[in-house]
């Protein structure tokens, strides 16, 4: 096995990968490139380098091209900073060495004139396969806002989901099966999300990073501190992908979960700041 997070992409999944970025592209106008980029802690899957799955357009040059010395937004969200976009993605102060003078000096010059049509940029992280993370990834001829961020968050589970199940092709059995719990327990994920954009009134995103916040901050995985949040607001336990391997919630989580819906009933849905109060 390759030290990258998953072998070369192949077909059927270079094709759903590509069609998914497809629908992102056709769902947002200016749109002049996507890309679906992977990142796993563990040194011999990649060491949290991020490698590039598929790419459209300008994506398939800006993407790998931005996670090195001139790093962007994508890398920005490998790091956690959460979903984020930008109006300018050349004159951002969150990634000042990203240039389009330096950068049109790497790529070859029959690229040129598509890149110096990129405005706009958004990219949004999400978690497989416990440690590892997908990012999803686009480029626009205009700035990109909290629509785009909306819209990226609607392609999302379908990309983390395909690049999930890339990944059982090289497990063992056991392993596999591990994958396909993980898999099934982004239901619960979505769960606690839901219940978070209801009593918060934020978009999925807002609900994702608090959440993301929330389990970093404690040292727990984001699918335990769901199943605690879920368990905690229905009184009942948390539906499972497979009983034999049940997702257990430590006191610690549940503590977190409580913590956490107390923490959304005091806040103000009106209020523009994201913290707990």
């Amino acid at each position: 096995m390759s030290d990258s997070p998953l072998e070369p992409v192949a077909t059927p999944l270079a094709d759903l990968l590509h069609t998914v970025l497809k629908g992102l592209r056709n769902d947002l106008p200016g749109d002049l490139g996507a890309a679906v980029s992977v990142t796993h802690p563990a040194p011999n899957r990649g060491g949290g380098q991020l490698y590039v799955l598929a790419a459209t357009g300008v994506g398939a040059t800006l993407t790998p091209e931005t996670t090195g010395e001139l790093w962007g937004p994508s890398l920005l969200a490998a790091g956690w900073e959460g979903p984020l976009a930008t109006d300018d993605i050349w004159h951002d102060s969150r990634w000042p060495h990203l240039q389009l003078a330096r950068l049109l000096e790497r790529v070859d010059a029959s690229q040129h004139e598509q890149i110096r049509r990129v405005s706009g940029a958004a990219a949004m992280p999400s978690i497989w396969d416990d440690d590892g993370l997908v990012i999803l990834s686009v480029y626009l001829d205009r700035p990109a806002d909290d629509d785009t961020i909306a819209i990226l968050a609607r392609h999302e589970p379908l990309v983390t989901s395909a690049v999930t199940i890339a990944g059982i092709a090289e497990r063992s059995h056991q392993k596999s099966e591990q994958v396909l719990d993980a898999l099934a327990s982004r239901a619960t994920i979505e769960q606690a999300k839901g219940a978070i954009m209801a009593l918060r009134r934020c978009a999925p995103a807002d609900a994702w990073s608090m959440l993301r916040a929330v389990s970093q901050d404690a040292n727990i995985k984001v699918r335990e501190l769901a199943t605690a949040f879920v368990e905690h607001v229905e009184q009942l336990p948390a539906q499972q992908a497979n009983d034999q391997r049940r997702i257990e919630t430590r006191a610690r989580a549940r503590e977190l979960a409580i913590g956490l819906w107390d923490g959304l009933h005091r806040i103000d849905p009106y209020d523009d700041g994201q913290g707990l109060n």
